[in-house]
C-alpha cells in the first residue's frame, strides 16, 4: 500500500464523517424544531458535498490498486450517496 493511497483513503473517512455529522445534525434539529441550527446544518451540509465529493474521487484514483483500500472507499462514498440523498429528501423538508 502507498502512502498517498492510505492518505487519501483517511481524508476521505473524515470528510465523509463531517457530511454524515451533519445530515444527521440537519434530521435532529429538523425533528426538535430548532430553526436556527437547522438551516446552519443543512447550509453546512449543502455546502460540503463539493469538499467531500473531490476527496472521494481523490481517494479512488489512488487506491484503485488496493483491493482493500478501494472497498473501503466505495463504501464511504455509497455512505454518503445515501447520506446525501436522504438528508436532500427527507430532513431538508419541514417537518412541522
Amino acid at each position: 500500500m502507498t502512502k498517498k493511497s492510505k492518505l487519501f483513503t483517511w481524508l476521505n473517512l473524515i470528510f465523509s464523517s463531517i457530511l454524515w455529522g451533519m445530515g444527521i445534525l440537519t434530521l435532529i434539529f429538523n425533528v426538535l424544531g430548532l430553526w436556527a441550527p437547522w438551516h446552519l446544518a443543512g447550509f453546512g451540509f449543502v455546502f460540503f458535498i463539493p469538499v467531500t465529493l473531490i476527496f472521494s474521487l481523490l481517494s479512488l484514483v489512488f487506491s484503485y490498486k488496493e483491493k482493500k483500500l478501494l472497498l473501503y472507499n466505495l463504501l464511504f462514498i455509497g455512505v454518503s450517496i445515501i447520506f446525501i440523498v436522504f438528508t436532500v429528501n427527507v430532513s431538508t423538508s419541514w417537518f412541522w
